[in-house]
């Protein structure tokens, strides 16, 4: 169950690897990595010191040393069914004006050797003159200002650390993790414990061979850019930044305890994954249902705790979305809108609150 919340973040908030994908169109498997969790650390710590420029480029590591830094790993292609990606879409309609505009799912990390989007896809997408992502991801690449706003994002602005908000067992636990992969340095412990969630997941997700840190809306950003359409940020950076911070202190040390403990766990973790683009590229509009986040596992005393999570990742964030989406349509933008597939699910997902305001909804993939 622990594994799939940990998904289910990953496709939640397009910032989930943060500085590790952006921009970058590599396998996990590929000969050098740019993605390590360590020189993700090493770049950001040295931004906190005090230094206006943009992070330095990554080192560079062999694939024997990065498997040697983060543990076993997992081809992706052992797991998941099929290489043939259909992404839900939906199809939203004004009966008043009789506006229009299509809602993709999308998901931020994919098998490297899926297929082309379907045609139909392709179609609504050259029709449109842009498109509308959670974030524009390739900002962080180009703005250092975004890029500081970020980092004020993920660390303390009381003059806590890290080590006031988790237990001390849970604290060492997790820096001894990331000693174990030359990830920890002192400046680690300014960066909230959702960043340290972050990292782990990272950690974990640099372990599947054959996994591309380039999703469904970092290809369509590329692809925008190359074709001269508009590419629309249809959250502040701050939304993405809390959501990565939205567990409690209490939550966030749990959660850092159990990946520690798991974090060898990497076919687990495979499986997990797989079991979600699965259903992502079968078109499921309901992932969240789908893969039956069973809560038996968690203390009860965390399930208040787990519902004011789910609250921030999702609930207030779908109903933003979908406002902005309304907004969109109302004013005949002609423009292809695309979040977290997490994003559909439930009552409160995006499309089922675009049919309460009065829309008329169609899944059409």
């Amino acid at each position: 169950m622990k594994k799939k919340r940990i998904i289910i973040a990953v496709i939640a908030s397009a910032m989930s690897l943060s500085f590790a994908s952006c921009g970058s169109e590599k396998s996990s498997s590929s000969s050098s990595s740019e993605s390590t969790v360590e020189s993700s650390v090493t770049e950001e710590s040295e931004t906190i010191e005090g230094t206006s420029d943009a992070p330095e480029e990554t080192t560079e590591m062999s694939e024997t040393a990065t498997e040697n830094l983060l543990g076993e790993t997992a081809d992706i292609n052992n797991y998941i069914e099929s290489t043939e990606i259909d992404p839900p879409l939906w199809k939203v309609t004004d009966p008043e004006s009789g506006n229009t505009m299509y809602l993709l799912g999308t998901i931020h990390i994919l098998p490297s050797d899926v297929s082309d989007y379907p045609s139909d896809l392709m179609d609504i997408y050259n029709s449109c003159d842009s498109i509308a992502v959670e974030y524009d991801v390739t900002a962080l690449e180009k703005d250092v200002n975004a890029q500081m706003e970020y980092l004020n994002g993920m660390i303390y602005s009381d003059g806590s650390t890290v080590k006031d908000h988790i237990s001390e067992d849970t604290y060492n636990k997790a820096k001894d993790y990331f000693d174990s992969i030359g990830a920890y340095s002192e400046m680690l412990d300014q960066y909230t414990a959702g960043y340290w969630i972050n990292q782990l997941s990272s950690a974990m997700i640099l372990r599947l061979e054959n996994i591309s840190l380039t999703g469904t809306d970092a290809y369509f950003i590329s692809k925008a850019q190359e074709d001269s359409k508009e590419v629309i940020s249809i959250e502040e950076l701050s939304m993405q930044t809390d959501a990565l911070n939205a567990y409690s202190d209490d939550y966030a040390d749990y959660t850092i305890s159990e990946m520690v403990d798991d974090i060898d766990d990497i076919n687990d973790f495979a499986e997990s994954y797989s079991e979600l683009y699965d259903l992502w590229s079968k078109g499921s509009g309901e992932i969240l249902i789908d893969m039956d986040m069973d809560l038996e596992n968690l203390p009860d005393d965390l399930l208040d705790d787990h519902e004011a999570y789910v609250k921030v990742v999702l609930d207030d964030r779908n109903q933003y979305m979908a406002d902005k989406a309304s907004e969109f349509i109302k004013k005949g933008k002609n423009c292809l809108f695309m979040v977290g597939a997490a994003h559909y699910s439930g009552d409160n997902g995006v499309d089922n609150l675009l049919e309460k305001m009065g829309y008329t909804v169609e899944k059409v993939a």
